[in-house]
């Protein structure tokens, strides 16, 4: 596809004597999932992905991409008017465009702290004039740029959070106090969300408000919000223990704040924006790891039993969904998006269910080897015949955030495909059944989900895990399973959820991914280890029974006879009969 809007944009460069122009793919809360008027990085490049950033010269122009995403940035972006690089690559990168009396630009409003600040640095060595963009340089071109839009904003109640928000609320302050700060800043959707026991929906498939949050040892907190969207018992609630003010008067937070208080913030994970204007109200920033990320992270016990329960209603419908595939007469007649909402009308009218978690990845032979592909609506591609087809899905229900994948062979498999599926199936395993020592990190055991394939030098370019939030973001920080060059990660905790799900991805063939969710939780003392909480068939039809060794034979048989038994009260009696071959010993 053409792509004519680099052009605009680098005249305006030009026009504007800027060098170089970072455009980040986030919004004001640096969220991974953003709304329709965020999606700048989208509008400028064409590439729809959720996690990328780019730097736009006069004269030349760069994407920044993972691995998840490499095919599809190909098949997205204008090569002859932007060139594909890997995320790794940005820093090294962006450093060469920091030269004397060069101009870089930036919003402010779409970075974090500690990047801007290091970015400050670059500049001052390099002698490069840094320019924060006020407005935003892309919002200036975008004609049809989506307004922002507010939703209802919902009570999440103790039934399914577990603790009173004016409780938490105290605990945290008592955090300030124990690192010497008088206050803090959240701007953190979800972690403002569960919090204060609110949901809504701003964000596509995931529950969360539009807000902010200020919070001083001495004072009420603020929380700034559309208050209009709050219903009168909801307003009530947070009036008890809170300020409300309006969203649009964040820009004064720090206004009135008495001279040189140290005020705590996240500086991985807080706009710069905010930064600098504590600073030119004369106060003291500090940074403090976001006192909600932990907390929020292990889970209490009536939010774990919670999402026991949502992946077991969730697993009814996954079950559901498999057996029609694997019996559809004329699978050819379908599509992927067409299958896709056979799927969502096999979990809507699940109990407590209020949304998909995200865009559900359904993907028909090569499309299968992208590992966030998205079906083109406009024109589905056709299932057939003797093909892998990978569905990636998830449920939000008010008591949990379900996430899962199976891969099928819709007809026979090849050699090929059935070893590979093998062992992809060996590394999820192997580390579903990994029990460690307190204090590992996800980084530690990321190699146990890859040593099947790396034996035959295959591997996969993603994480092996990502954190699952309590009706709350599919993606949540700060627990992950991953290589150590990949991501930063952290000690796992009793009551973290996580996915477990490697994959194998053969570019313009297929796709292979087995995800189910598992909570770390305490073995014996010093000793940790994974439940699993995910509840659907693994396609025997793929599986070599020779390749595994007998903890892997026993590991199969056993999740298969559970399967059938935990979800046999959701199934017709042919759906049934149907779980009983597929689930029968290995």
């Amino acid at each position: 596809m053409k792509n004519f809007k680099i052009a605009k944009i680098q005249q305006k460069l030009k026009d504007k004597e800027i060098d170089s122009l970072i455009i980040n793919r986030t919004d004001e809360f640096l969220n991974e999932y953003i709304p329709p008027d965020a999606e700048r990085l989208y509008w400028a490049t064409n590439f729809s992905g959720s996690a990328g950033r780019a730097i736009i010269c006069q004269n030349t122009s760069n994407l920044f991409v993972d691995g998840r995403y490499t095919f599809q940035a190909k098949e997205q972006i204008d090569e002859n008017a932007i060139s594909l690089l890997h995320w790794n690559d940005f820093s090294s990168e962006l450093s060469k465009h920091f030269d004397k009396n060069k101009c870089v630009a930036l919003d402010p409003m779409l970075h974090s702290i500690e990047e801007v600040n290091k970015i400050v640095e670059l500049a001052k060595e390099k002698e490069t004039k840094l320019y924060f963009t006020s407005p935003n340089l892309i919002d200036e071109l975008w004609e049809d740029k989506p307004e922002r839009k507010y939703s209802i904003i919902f009570n999440h109640p103790i039934k399914y959070a577990g603790i009173d928000a004016s409780i938490k609320v105290d605990q945290l302050v008592n955090e300030l106090k124990n690192n010497n700060l008088d206050s803090c800043f959240l701007s953190s959707l979800d972690s403002i969300a569960w919090l204060l026991n609110i949901r809504a929906d701003d964000i596509l498939h995931t529950p969360l408000a539009f807000s902010y949050l200020f919070i001083s040892a001495e004072s009420k907190p603020v929380l700034y919000l559309s208050i209009e969207k709050l219903n009168t018992d909801l307003k009530n609630r947070l009036s008890n223990f809170l300020i409300l003010k309006p969203i649009e008067e964040i820009v004064h937070v720090f206004k009135n704040l008495t001279k040189n208080i140290k005020i705590g913030f996240d500086y991985k994970n807080t706009s710069y924006f905010f930064y600098h204007l504590a600073l030119n109200n004369n106060l003291i920033p500090a940074n403090l790891q976001n006192p909600c990320l932990i907390p929020k992270a292990t889970k209490n016990e009536i939010e774990l039993e919670g999402s026991r329960n949502a992946h077991l209603r969730d697993g009814g419908s996954i079950t559901k969904f498999l057996y029609w595939l694997k019996n559809h007469h004329s699978i050819e007649e379908e599509n992927e998006i067409s299958v896709a909402n056979k799927l969502l009308s096999f979990r809507e009218p699940n109990e407590l269910f209020h949304s998909v978690s995200f865009d559900t990845i359904s993907a028909i032979g090569k499309n299968a080897a992208l590992p966030h592909y998205r079906a083109d609506k406009n024109n589905p591609v056709s299932l057939k015949n003797n093909s892998i087809y990978l569905s990636d899905s998830g449920g939000q229900y008010y008591d949990g955030t379900t996430d899962i994948t199976r891969t099928i062979i819709l007809g026979k498999p090849n050699k090929e495909q059935i070893d590979r599926f093998t062992r992809v199936l060996k590394g999820h395993i192997n580390l579903s059944t990994h029990i460690f020592p307190k204090g590992t990190k996800g980084t530690d055991i990321d190699h146990l989900a890859r040593e099947s394939l790396q034996e035959i030098n295959c591997d996969y370019d993603h994480g092996t895990g990502h954190g699952i939030g309590s009706f709350l973001s599919v993606h949540e920080a700060p627990q992950r399973i991953s290589k150590k060059s990949m991501f930063p990660s952290v000690e796992l905790l009793p009551g973290m959820i996580l996915s477990n799900e490697p994959g194998y991805y053969k570019e313009g063939e297929y796709g292979i991914r087995i995800e189910n969710i598992i909570v770390v939780v305490e073995e014996k003392e010093n000793q940790l280890k994974f439940e699993n909480i995910s509840w659907a068939p693994i396609d025997r039809d793929l599986i070599d029974s020779s390749m595994l060794n007998e903890k892997e034979l026993n590991w199969i048989n056993d999740y298969h006879q559970r399967v059938f038994e935990k979800l046999s009260i959701f199934l017709t009696l042919e759906e049934k009969n149907w779980l009983q071959n597929v689930t029968k010993p290995l």
